[in-house]
């Protein structure tokens, strides 16, 4: 379809992304895999780490066992697509937590393919690129 999204396709795309990060740091891998398409796919740095249900699963395993204590703080969120597909690039900072201090690890930038599904928006490709920094949770 070609009609523009609306302010509700955004702020479910928006809280999409939230529930991802929630789930990350909180160690929730169900829900972080409902944020996905069954075919979806997680890309660092332009390298595939997981695509289709199995590898998003096995990924999310990860998710549960990881030690990664902190929080992941997204902004400056710009959305643009048509009735069924979007765009969305957003700047991440990635903040562990270790005995009650903060350390900055990662800042990367999203820039992200969705599409609406019969269940609502979900990620077809998270495509992240770290400006600086690393992971804990992914091969760089």
């Amino acid at each position: 379809g070609h009609m523009a999204l609306t302010l509700q396709d955004k702020q479910e795309i928006t809280e999409l992304t939230a529930k991802y990060n929630h789930a990350v740091d909180h160690q929730q891998p169900k829900d972080w895999m409902d944020t996905f398409t069954e075919d979806g796919e997680l890309k660092v740095n332009g390298k595939s780490q997981a695509k289709g249900v199995t590898e998003l699963q096995a990924f999310s395993g990860k998710i549960a066992t990881s030690d990664y204590r902190g929080r992941h703080w997204v902004c400056n969120i710009l959305i643009e697509g048509d009735g069924n597909t979007a765009r969305l690039r957003m700047y991440v900072l990635s903040m562990p937590i270790k005995d009650n201090a903060i350390t900055l690890s990662v800042m990367g930038e999203y820039d992200d393919v969705l599409v609406k599904t019969a269940a609502g928006w979900r990620f077809k490709t998270r495509n992240i690129t770290f400006c600086g920094g690393a992971s804990q949770l992914v091969s760089n």
